[in-house]
């Protein structure tokens, strides 16, 4: 039977290793979504914008913001994941104090904070979710230009 610290130490993994898994889906989706974008856009830069684009356009749109949407619910899941990691790991603290991993963890990032202190209130998620917001955008606006004109 394992001890107690070889089972937070494997719930541990499971947390980070869910974490990763989540960020890896953002990304092949992300992914995905520029891909279809960019042929779309080729599409239209190769023949023109006129009404019949809009069936270009119009899924754009809602690519990005579907995009949008998914960056959230990842962003979610997450800090879901990242705190159960926090908590297992304050546990395994706990039963180490001799290893002091809290102290060296507040130590780097103070260094962190220091070294970046514009970037690091930038929320990574916000990233993502502005680039799928500029495909929607785009989108929304080569639909009204093509109504429009």
């Amino acid at each position: 039977m394992a001890d107690g610290i070889d089972v937070l130490l494997d719930l541990w993994k499971e947390q980070r290793e869910a974490d990763r898994q989540t960020e890896n889906q953002r990304a092949m989706l992300t992914n995905i979504i520029i891909v279809v974008v960019a042929a779309g856009l080729g599409f239209i830069a190769k023949t023109g914008l006129r009404p019949t684009m809009l069936v270009v356009t119009l899924p754009m749109m809602v690519l990005g913001l579907y995009g949008a949407f998914a960056c959230l619910k990842f962003h979610e899941r997450c800090a879901f994941h990242v705190g159960q990691a926090r908590g297992l790991r304050k546990k395994i603290a706990e039963q180490f104090p001799d290893l002091e991993i809290e102290a060296a963890l507040r130590t780097s990032s103070r260094e962190q904070r220091r070294r970046f202190p514009r970037l690091r209130k930038i929320r990574l998620y916000t990233v993502w979710i502005a680039l799928h917001a500029a495909i929607a955008s785009t989108g929304a606006a080569l639909s009204v230009w093509i109504i429009v004109s």
